[in-house]
């Protein structure tokens, strides 16, 4: 008897399918009957696909009276210093699901995956769905975007980045560090700039060039474009009481990039992916350190030394 494509059941079984691209990468999200993609997906909408391409991985939303029935297993981590909060479950078989949300009292959804993360469903609870679906969505679809993407040259980087003259200026750092502030102040002081993501913006090498990508998931800031441009430089911010930088080596660049970098930590495959994506990044895109003020100053002076 011939097997019909995963994908293929999905699509038999599920009426309301989207597909989106982010970055070259195709997915599929169900949405159950009644619930709109305008309301739940509005950020997803510029990332549309419309061809016959098979997605990487398929997601699919379901309502439950409760989510304390699709807990799989005891609490391994419960991972991030603020909001969103990730949880990660394991049962007695190495079997892994996952939850997030805005408390560490309880998770308020849950995902649960299949081995190879291609075929997922995330369960949120009916009394509180209204608050949760677009939260529980874009949550997951981070998760498997970065776990199925690992493997071709992908990452996804805790960053901010400028479109400037035709290339991408990505400025990282820590949370609170300033690389919002940062970008607001080269669209403020340096001319031909605007925002191409302030979040979670998505590197990928092709054909040994470094490239960079608008995302759907750009934090507080609704900036969700689906434009791709050379990455010319990623600079990692620190603040201080003056304004100085300085080109890094390349430890020093790998040691800035990678932890910036979403990963699956504890599965092996994934870290050796990122370890690798990550030197092809730096081995062609320049690295830098830049102490600054939030002021013009601090802006031309990086703009001035970075720009090729």
């Amino acid at each position: 008897m011939t097997k019909i494509p995963i994908f293929e059941r999905f699509m038999e079984q599920m009426k309301n399918i989207f597909k989106y691209t982010v970055a070259g990468h195709t997915f599929a999200v169900s949405l159950p009957d009644g619930f709109s993609s305008d309301e739940y997906m509005e950020p997803y909408a510029p990332f549309v696909e419309t061809g016959d391409i098979a997605p990487l991985f398929e997601l699919e939303l379901r309502i439950v009276p409760s989510l304390r029935e699709k807990v799989c297993g005891k609490v391994r981590e419960c991972l991030n210093d603020e909001a969103p909060y990730f949880w990660i479950f394991e049962d007695g078989d190495g079997k892994f699901s996952f939850g997030f949300s805005y408390t560490k009292a309880h998770p308020d959804c849950i995902l649960h995956t299949s081995d190879d993360f291609s075929s997922n469903v995330v369960y949120v609870g009916e009394r509180n769905a209204g608050r949760f679906v677009e939260f529980a969505l874009s949550n997951a679809l981070m998760l498997l975007y970065t776990f199925r993407t690992s493997p071709f040259q992908t990452l996804m980087v805790h960053a901010s980045v400028i479109a400037h003259d035709g290339g991408g200026y990505m400025f990282l750092g820590r949370s609170g560090t300033g690389k919002s502030t940062h970008s607001r102040l080269w669209l403020s002081h340096i001319e031909d700039t605007y925002l191409l993501n302030d979040d979670n913006p998505v590197i990928r090498i092709i054909n040994g060039n470094a490239y960079v990508y608008g995302t759907p998931w750009s934090g507080k800031t609704p900036c969700y474009r689906n434009e791709s441009m050379p990455l010319k430089s990623v600079v990692r911010l620190s603040q201080a009481p003056y304004n100085k930088i300085a080109r890094l080596a390349p430890l020093q660049s790998f040691a800035s990039l990678m932890p910036a970098c979403s990963c699956m930590r504890w599965d092996s495959r994934s870290v050796s992916d990122l370890h690798k994506t990550v030197e092809n990044v730096i081995g062609v895109v320049p690295c830098w350190h830049l102490e600054c003020l939030p002021d013009r100053e601090a802006a031309v002076l990086c703009n001035s030394t970075v720009k090729p």
